[in-house]
């Protein structure tokens, strides 16, 4: 193709000629290759944002369909003899096509689901900043929800984030992307504050020390040993069937708690009584005793921030908040209350929660370990999935058992077994982690590498044909 025109034309000749294609495709391969040294230094989720789907990356795949285009558009009229040409550059973009429409409209999260429980919500990478108001601390209403990007837009002092709430204003003054953290229990003015008990269970073998913190007034919490439960909160009433060995703890004023012990199977209570700061009972299990160690009337956790320049297993993101000169850190996927000027807020900073429009409900998981060791060695979870709505399809659930290399695909979703959550104390499981893909441009991608394969055929037949016609 010839323009009159000859900065036109020579803009032409240059685009779609090695000159342009050869530099485009050094530089894709070179971001290729910086993407997978950030991923294996930091993570997927870094080198995405950092490479992957940087504006450089989309600028260099532009810049290549264009040149791609191009040269096929400079060979009109076409002959037979340009047409596995032309296929090979067809299905390069088929490819590119496929890709975007993933990368816009996929899905690439994780579901948590307990044992014998169920979840629809499944958490993607993208962050959320939600505030919930309060008039008298019980019932919330939503007055905040928008995302947020601060891997890519970090706040500082000289540029916060602001948040307006009315006659409050928060401020986000800075963002840690990895941040190991510590979590301190501190004295409490707000009004539905719960209460924070130090305490120590212990017999000959057995020495533990803990702190549990309500997350509110009336509010239970609870620690679980395994052969036994420690409950900060009021007496909770259940079938005697279902009692195991238990302490609750009630608050009663500012130095004193009640205690209820129950022993496994039993109506009544084995003991009751008061203590404080100091006191030791003894349980009537196993020789244990308990000691209060520390009692706070109206407490709050509050988290100390180290920051690391390299993701572990125990860092997470947090921001650094203002409300009138006071500042707090708040965690990924944590809650933050703030009290303002006539209303109480809370504050999150968190992954996307989607819904799924189907239930995965864990009936059984098992999992076997090394022996000798602590490490699992295979794990798989039997699941049963099942819509929410009035579809034919939602009447009929689904039981599949998902393993490591056995995934369920149900409604377009891909769904593997990741990895599973066990409890602090006793190392048993207690929840079944689950990775959710969705690949809309799965098959144009598939469809793509065949034409592109077909080109790449084709070529080589017709310069066979051609040397063996010579």
């Amino acid at each position: 193709m010839i323009f009159k025109n000859k900065r036109l034309n020579k803009f032409w000749r240059f685009s779609c000629s090695f000159q342009l294609g050869i530099p485009v495709l050094v530089t894709i391969a070179v971001l290729i290759a910086w993407g997978t040294i950030v991923e294996s230094q930091y993570d997927a989720f870094a080198a995405k944002k950092i490479v992957f789907d940087s504006w450089m990356m989309w600028t260099a795949i532009s810049v290549l369909i264009f040149n791609l285009v191009v040269v096929v558009v400079d060979r009109w009229p076409w002959q037979k003899n340009h047409y596995p040409f032309i296929t090979v550059h067809a299905g390069i973009i088929t490819i590119i096509l496929g890709a975007f429409i993933t990368s816009e409209y996929g899905l690439d999260g994780q579901v948590s689901v307990p044992i014998s429980g169920k979840n629809n919500y499944v958490s993607v990478a993208q962050t959320d900043l939600v505030v919930y108001a309060t008039f008298d601390g019980d019932r919330y209403s939503k007055v905040v929800d928008r995302e947020v990007d601060f891997f890519s837009h970090p706040p500082n002092k000289e540029k916060p984030y602001y948040i307006e709430l009315g006659d409050d204003k928060i401020q986000i003054l800075e963002y840690v992307k990895y941040a190991r953290l510590q979590s301190k229990v501190k004295v409490s003015d707000y009004e539905f504050a719960g209460a924070s008990v130090r305490f120590q269970l212990m017999n000959a073998s057995v020495k533990q020390v803990q702190q549990i913190t309500q997350p509110k007034k009336d509010k239970e919490v609870k620690f679980n040993l395994g052969p036994a439960q420690v409950y900060l909160g009021p007496v909770r009433a259940m079938k005697v069937a279902d009692r195991g060995n238990e302490v609750f703890l009630t608050p009663v004023d500012g130095e004193k708690l009640q205690y209820t012990i129950f022993h496994k199977q039993t109506e009544k209570p084995f003991k009751t009584g008061l203590m404080k700061i100091g006191d030791v009972v003894q349980t009537g299990w196993m020789g244990l005793e308990l000691r209060l160690l520390d009692y706070l009337p109206k407490a709050g956790e509050e988290y100390e921030v180290t920051s690391y320049p390299r993701p572990t297993p125990l860092t997470s993101s947090a921001v650094r908040i203002r409300h009138k000169d006071v500042e707090k850190w708040l965690v990924l996927n944590d809650v933050l209350k703030i009290f303002g000027t006539n209303k109480a807020y809370l504050l999150s900073y968190q992954n996307r929660r989607l819904d799924l429009g189907f239930q995965i409900n864990l009936e059984k998981f098992d999992v076997s370990r090394y022996q000798g060791t602590q490490k699992a060695m295979e794990y798989a979870s039997l699941v049963n999935v099942s819509g929410m709505g009035t579809a034919a399809s939602d009447v009929i659930p689904v039981q599949q058992l998902i393993a490591m290399n056995e995934p369920l695909k149900y409604r377009g979703y891909t769904i593997y077994q990741a990895s599973f959550q066990e409890d602090e104390i006793t190392g048993q499981p207690v929840a079944s982690v689950f990775s959710v893909n969705k690949d809309p441009g799965r098959w144009i991608k598939y469809l793509g590498s065949i034409i592109f394969s077909l080109g790449i055929v084709w070529l080589f037949y017709q310069r066979r044909k051609r040397r063996t016609a010579v």
